[in-house]
């Protein structure tokens, strides 16, 4: 079955007023941003900002006819199609295999390219990169946060991870063990997560699809390493799945734990908020009993903050300000928030000169940073005319939150683990043959991925 779609042959007065608003809106931030650096940037310097912006703003236009309707009541019903127990059994089985056999693969892979490695320490080296961020959560899981040393600056890194090694070190006693079984958990949890929330969206066939997108885009790589994103995906698919429901408190929790995990977590309190919103409004239209959905939603949107205002809390009590780990971002990490737009600018530039220099960065870091980036925009553009706008809002805060920043090495990792860019993929399986020409590229990607994160290059 077709995913649901508002038909709106022709745009209502609201809908042209709002998309013309926007646009304006978008052309006066790209102006200020001309002005503002015409003394710095060449000309040229402009095009993939300009680019970059008007495939944001393009999105946001096309799904404004759905945000509308979201303040109508009327938002997507959904396919109506439900998910198989019995398939979804199946699918987190074969999620655990192909977790394990890309973890093997990994293994296979580093052992090839270092033969002198024996048997027990390939495993740990070959996932416990060190140029990444996963020996970090294990020194958080084994000594906590310190005020003092090098180990200070660890507190840029949210808790959730950290504080499920040391509970599986009970059983365990070895934190890169602990690590890998929590990952494997979580990895087969959000298959099977992606798969129950996302037949609603997409139907059947499509979510099964995506059961396994979900943990073959090229930064699930990650999944195998001591790392947050099995987690982050987890709890943010699951979020999603209750707000579907209109299981408002439990979505909030799972977008609490969201926040736990990451700092992008919170940002699902957004389509939460706007589904409750929908939902309370078409009570009240229905001249139904709303006073429970909305002390419910409310609930459920303060529980939602719980996750990122326990790690501020952490802040202050280890270093006595709830936001140090805002100094340690830019003093150690030169990370800072920024245009989204202005991003691409300096990440081409690294690229041109990583590719003159002949530097594997081109290859491992760069170029699959400007794909990332461009190519999620692209592959929105046509998914946020099927997806929900709940959907696209996300994307669209968590892509201006994730990509503008001003030292970005992550963005592959990043946008692998965003709900809404697991659900356009999907959408492009409605056909066998589309679907094993996805499947076949994505596998591909995901070798010459890890085999460049075995190398060592630049893949963070």
């Amino acid at each position: 079955m077709e995913t649901n779609e508002i038909e709106i042959k022709k745009p209502s007065p609201t809908v042209l007023i709002l998309r013309l608003g926007s646009a304006a809106a978008a052309a006066f931030i790209f102006v200020m941003y001309v002005l503002k650096h015409a003394a710095e940037y060449k000309p040229v310097h402009f095009i993939l900002p300009f680019v970059s912006l008007a495939l944001f703003t393009a999105i946001l236009l096309i799904s404004m006819p759905k945000l509308v309707a979201i303040f109508s009541g009327k938002a997507d019903a959904g396919t109506g199609e439900k998910a198989d127990r019995r398939k979804l059994f199946q699918i987190m089985l074969a999620a655990l295999g192909v977790h394990l056999f890309t973890m093997i693969l990994g293994v296979l892979i580093c052992s090839s390219l270092n033969p002198s490695l024996d048997a027990k320490t390939l495993w740990n080296y070959a996932w416990m990169k060190q140029n990444t961020d996963a020996g970090h959560y294990l020194s958080i899981a084994e000594n906590w946060y310190v005020r003092e040393g090098d180990n200070r600056l660890l507190i840029v890194f949210f808790p959730m991870l950290p504080v499920l090694i040391k509970a599986f070190n009970l059983v365990f006693h070895n934190s890169f063990v602990s690590a890998q079984v929590i990952n494997a958990i979580a990895t087969v949890g959000a298959s099977g997560m992606t798969y129950l929330t996302l037949t609603d969206v997409l139907g059947e066939r499509r979510s099964r699809a995506a059961a396994f997108i979900a943990i073959l885009l090229p930064g699930a790589i990650f999944m195998n390493s001591p790392m947050s994103e099995p987690l982050f995906l987890l709890f943010t698919i699951s979020a999603f799945y209750f707000m579907q429901k209109k299981r408002f408190l439990l979505s909030g929790i799972f977008v609490a734990l969201s926040g736990f995990t990451r700092s992008l977590g919170v940002i699902s309190a957004v389509p939460l908020a706007l589904v409750g919103l929908n939902e309370l409004i078409a009570l009240i239209k229905a001249k139904k009993n709303w006073g429970k959905t909305l002390a419910l939603l409310l609930l459920g949107l303060a529980v939602s903050t719980f996750g990122t205002l326990g790690y501020l809390f952490i802040n202050y009590s280890i270093h006595g300000d709830p936001f140090k780990f805002l100094e340690y971002q830019w003093s150690n990490w030169y990370q800072r928030s920024c245009p989204f737009f202005d991003t691409p600018r300096y990440v081409f530039s690294y690229a041109v000169s990583a590719f003159k220099s002949g530097d594997s960065t081109f290859r491992a870091l760069w170029l699959p940073q400007l794909i990332a980036i461009f190519g999620s925009l692209v592959l929105m553009i046509r998914a946020s005319r099927k997806l929900p706008a709940s959907y696209t809002v996300y994307f669209l805060c968590y892509y201006a939150v994730s990509i503008g920043c001003t030292w970005l090495l992550s963005s592959v990792r990043y946008l692998s683990a965003a709900v809404p860019l697991i659900a356009a993929f999907g959408l492009i399986c409605d056909k066998k043959w589309k679907t094993a020409i996805v499947f076949v590229l994505l596998a591909a990607v995901y070798v010459i991925y890890t085999i460049m994160y075995m190398k060592g290059f630049g893949v963070y």
